[in-house]
């Protein structure tokens, strides 16, 4: 194993936090610097001597082509005469509201080359790419452990580095397309996390740089894997209104209780007390800024996290109070529009669920009343958001009975018929697919529903309608689903 490298140290940095004191720290061991334009001019106004790159090359150094020659990649790539690469990329990823020509300029073409050539020879030469990096190199290189271990442990590093830096640019030429040959997320790490589902599991949240600061823990304790799924559908679910207060309570990813009223703390506590019992230690999402009174019911009750696109302060301040309650502020922009889950090593994708309905199809002999036809759009906005097979019992602005994730849709109804067994009347059932069977409706109607909607398509269609007929209920269809799985 060649546990030495040539003192030869070719630098080029569009981030320069540090290149000073490693250059300096580089030249004390007797390095030979070579440097990029703006680079090597901060050396030099700092007393380090550094070759500029063009007279090292015996070419011309121009605004797009700086690094790219032959001599620098066969010194790199074959001899190792250059035995350490300090290069980090333009800052392609940090670019906002710009034009394509705009964006095509923070492209990195040579620095990328530099880094790649680098990391491939590690037997000879060893590379960093950021300044977190500088202070462990210089350590090493004066104690003689920068050794091939180490260079190879960069080398891993730099690779990851520079697939992540041409994903950013793949994805932002097919950000929203699904018609791609190829898929990749440039998500980088953003919050560390105490274990993933299960504390036997470990877990990190990976997030594109650009959307980080849309997403801010205000406030509690450590974020969990599990908070972060369910805070998703939480602000998803209450974000579904739009022209009013909405409130989603989520537990496992399907809601306990949603609600929409004139006042944003009546829709918390109509969605609370559609299940109480099962909220507890629940996520909170609200589809507007929080307030002082909402805040006020919210730290009543055990929550794990409260999420929304914002908190007026006083709001913050109460729930702040709160010392474990994960206080989450998201910009609705991270609703990206395709999503996106790994299976057997590969990834599935696919448009997010944005499908609504324009116009209701009435399949049964009566119509949906005014109050009724409200309440099946309050239900059906419900039950997109719950897990499949599910059905939601609703009244005009509150869910008062959810069954999801069952393998039965019978099944899905009765459980919702137990949870609302106390409302007596005005109240409706949506079904997030068709009904197989009749039996489904005539377990809503035993419970008192008097209208569903739900997609239609079954070959039974005709048994499910006869039966809403013969129970005076009122049936529409909307020819759209709304699987969650």
């Amino acid at each position: 194993m060649n546990d030495m490298i040539q003192k030869k140290a070719l630098i080029s940095v569009a981030d320069k936090t540090g290149v000073v004191d490693l250059a300096r720290a580089l030249h004390e061991q007797k390095f030979e610097i070579i440097a990029t334009g703006g680079t090597q001019k901060l050396l030099e106004e700092n007393g380090i001597k550094a070759v500029k790159i063009g007279d090292y090359t015996g070419g011309q150094e121009s605004e797009r082509v700086k690094t790219l020659s032959q001599k620098v990649a066969k010194e790199i790539l074959e001899t190792g005469e250059i035995g350490l690469v300090v290069c980090n990329l333009y800052r392609f990823f940090d670019q906002r509201n710009k034009s394509l020509d705009e964006m095509i300029e923070f492209i990195d073409i040579g620095g990328v080359t530099l880094i790649r050539a680098a990391a491939k020879n590690y037997k000879k030469v060893g590379v960093a790419y950021e300044p977190g990096q500088y202070e462990g190199i210089i350590k090493a290189l004066s104690e003689g452990t920068f050794d091939e271990k180490a260079r190879l442990e960069l080398a891993r590093r730099a690779f990851d580095y520079i697939a992540w830096y041409d994903v950013i640019i793949a994805h932002y030429f097919s950000q929203d397309s699904i018609d791609r040959p190829y898929f990749s997320n440039g998500a980088q790490h953003f919050l560390a996390m105490r274990y993933g589902e299960n504390p036997h599991q470990s877990a990190a949240f990976f997030l594109d740089g650009v959307q980080q600061e849309g997403f801010k823990v205000l406030g509690g304790k450590q974020i969990s894997y599990n908070n972060i799924l369910d805070a998703e559908v939480a602000f998803g679910a209450a974000a579904e209104f739009t022209d009013t207060h909405a409130c989603a309570v989520i537990k496992h990813q399907t809601p306990c209780g949603m609600a929409i009223a004139e006042t944003q703390a009546e829709a918390f506590t109509e969605a609370h007390q559609a299940d109480a019992l099962s909220a507890f230690g629940g996520i909170v999402g609200l589809n507007r800024a929080v307030e002082k009174s909402t805040a006020e019911r919210i730290v009543k009750h055990f929550f794990e996290v409260v999420i929304a696109p914002g908190y007026d302060a006083a709001a913050l301040d109460v729930l702040m109070t709160k010392k474990n309650l994960r206080i989450v502020e998201i910009d609705p922009a991270l609703m990206v529009p395709l999503v996106y889950r790994p299976v057997f090593g590969g990834i599935l994708v696919q448009e997010r669920d944005r499908g609504d309905v324009l116009k209701w199809e009435v399949v049964t002999k009566r119509s949906p009343d005014e109050a009724e036809n409200d309440a099946l759009r309050f239900a059906w906005k419900a039950v997109k958001w719950t897990k499949s097979n599910s059905v939601v019992f609703a009244l005009r602005n509150k869910t008062v009975g959810i069954g999801a994730g069952q393998t039965s849709r019978v099944g899905a109804v009765e459980i919702a018929a137990r949870q609302a067994a106390d409302c007596s009347s005005g109240m409706v059932m949506a079904s997030d697919a068709f009904f197989p069977f009749r039996d489904g409706v005539d377990a809503a109607a035993r419970a008192g529903v008097t209208a569903v909607v739900q997609p239609g398509g079954s070959k039974r269609d005709q048994e499910v309608i006869d039966a809403c007929d013969e129970h005076g209920m009122a049936m529409v269809f909307t020819r759209i689903r709304h699987f969650r799985h």
